[in-house]
């Protein structure tokens, strides 16, 4: 390298690998590229074709909420979710389960409406979607069943209440031990899950995002079948929500509890 060549490329605009950075008498939008223009606080803003049915902001679009094609019943369940929060990004996991619950997968057309609803982006709540396996960017059955298969439900047979899920179901007991699969009649999901956090009830499972359990084998058939019917509990006294608190009063003893009786 010559003598003051390595001075120079230091010196030279972007040569020392970092970004070039304006100076205050450069106008906005002059370093960032093009497509950038200054609004009225002097900051760049990223220019935005506006679209109908679009509110924007700044570079932000967001549908526009009294304008996008929702249901009266989805929207009021929407709003009454996002009114449990201080800020309504807060509800955005709920309102994805919601929208799953509603087409059997976080379809596009569902988060289209979630996000006109709560004034954010489709994007924003597709990139939440995303970040949790719980959820389904692609059709994934109306049911969806995950049976924990981690070491306490497995110790207790949860391999077993797997296979029994699957064969109630019609779905492949190799793949839905792989990430899941849905059934050949299309309307069940069914997947083994690591840890589902309710090693308690062990062997468990999700059902619709209603956990159950100790579950019994025989239990996979009834609950396959009452998900078939429509019925609201598919597995009546076997859900964790309605099971009595530990150390509550007037609950059934648990044998496998030390000290029980």
């Amino acid at each position: 390298m010559a003598p003051g060549e390595e001075a120079e490329r230091e010196q030279a605009p972007g040569g020392s690998g970092e970004p070039p950075v304006p100076d205050s008498e450069s106008p906005v939008g002059e370093a960032g590229g093009e497509g950038v223009t200054p609004d009225a606080e002097g900051a760049g803003t990223a220019e935005a074709m506006a679209h109908p049915g679009v509110a924007q902001t700044g570079a932000v679009q967001v549908p526009e909420g009294h304008e996008a094609d929702v249901p009266d019943d989805m929207r009021a369940e929407i709003e009454e979710i996002m009114a449990r929060y201080p800020h309504k990004r807060s509800a955005s996991i709920p309102v994805l389960f919601l929208i799953q619950r509603r087409y059997g997968w976080c379809a596009p057309k569902g988060i289209q409406q979630g996000a006109a609803v709560m004034g954010v982006t489709p994007a924003y709540l597709e990139s939440v979607a995303s970040f949790y396996d719980l959820f389904h960017l692609e059709p994934a059955g109306q049911h969806r069943v995950l049976v924990c298969t981690n070491i306490s439900c497995w110790m207790r047979g949860g391999d077993e209440l797997l296979q029994s899920f699957c064969e109630a179901a019609g779905a492949d007991p190799e793949h839905a031990g792989h990430g899941g699969t849905v059934n050949a009649d299309g309307d069940l999901f069914v997947s083994g899950f690591e840890c589902l956090g309710a090693c308690d009830l062990a062997p468990m499972a999700s059902i619709d995002e209603r956990y159950y359990g100790p579950l019994e084998n025989a239990d996979a058939a009834t609950a396959v079948e009452a998900l078939r019917s429509g019925a609201e509990d598919v597995l009546p006294g076997k859900e964790m929500a309605t099971r009595p608190a530990a150390g509550g009063d007037g609950g059934p003893e648990d044998p496998r509890v030390v000290g029980a009786g």
